[in-house]
């Protein structure tokens, strides 16, 4: 799924446009550098940072065809989807200083997601952030995992960073996504893939030891477009990468 890099526009999660050679793009003009270590888990905030500024799923060699079609103005607030696995007696409770979330809804895969067809892609990009914001809530990446490509390898180190964060206790306050808008022209990209243009934002995120002393946090960012790049095989979409499209 240091010291703090704030000019690194994302606080877990993308990379820059460059999809052929399969890095991350660091949003500064500085060179990306990796996270330094200062113990298990100091630095976990900007160590997730840095894992997916410097490091790229797999990708498709051709750039990205942008979608011409205007995007929806409708937010949608990832991680808060109308169905979900929760019990109707269990309050979710948001993370703060004083501990964990609770609660945290598992999201679920709407119908329209699941469906081969410009609207179903452009849902499921949708869904996927809302497992990101679910891995921040909770450490646990798996339902982000299950519908991406075991080849991204900066998604599994993201994976693992996540569940550092939540190692002996710790916790990560923040960092939940809103998806502002989803489109697709719904074209074959490149060997079968297909892309959707995604404009999302995250919210601030700190990291907290089991005793509850902050250790890293960094501030919100702006909304920016996000490509999603998935194919459709045996009845599901899976992600393949999700990466900037700009550099600021």
């Amino acid at each position: 799924m240091g010291a703090l890099v704030p000019q690194d526009s994302w606080l877990i999660l993308h990379s820059g446009a460059s999809m052929k050679t399969k890095t991350w793009i660091n949003h500064s003009n500085q060179p990306a550098r990796p996270a330094r270590w200062r113990s298990p888990r100091a630095g976990v905030v900007t160590a997730l940072i840095t894992i997916l500024v410097i490091s790229g799923c797999g990708s498709p060699d051709s750039p990205p065809n942008i979608p011409t079609s205007s995007a929806t103005n409708t937010s949608h607030a990832a991680g808060q989807t109308p169905q979900t696995s929760a019990s109707p007696s269990a309050a979710y409770q948001p993370a703060t200083a004083n501990g964990p979330a609770l609660n945290v809804p598992v999201p679920v895969l709407p119908d329209a997601a699941k469906e081969f067809s410009k609207a179903g892609l452009e849902e499921f990009a949708r869904y996927w952030y809302s497992t990101l914001t679910y891995a921040y809530e909770t450490g646990d990446s798996g339902p982000m995992m299950a519908i991406t490509d075991p080849a991204c390898m900066s998604c599994e180190k993201v994976k693992k960073t996540v569940s550092s964060a939540y190692a002996n206790g710790g916790w990560l306050v923040g960092g939940q996504m809103t998806v502002h808008s989803s489109t697709s022209n719904f074209q074959d990209a490149t060997a079968g893939t297909y892309q959707a243009i995604v404009t999302i934002q995250q919210k601030a995120v700190s990291s907290y030891t089991a005793k509850g002393s902050l250790e890293e946090s960094l501030t919100a960012k702006i909304a920016r477009p996000d490509i999603i790049v998935a194919t459709y095989q045996e009845n599901h979409w899976t992600a393949q990468t999700a990466e900037h499209l700009t550099k600021n």
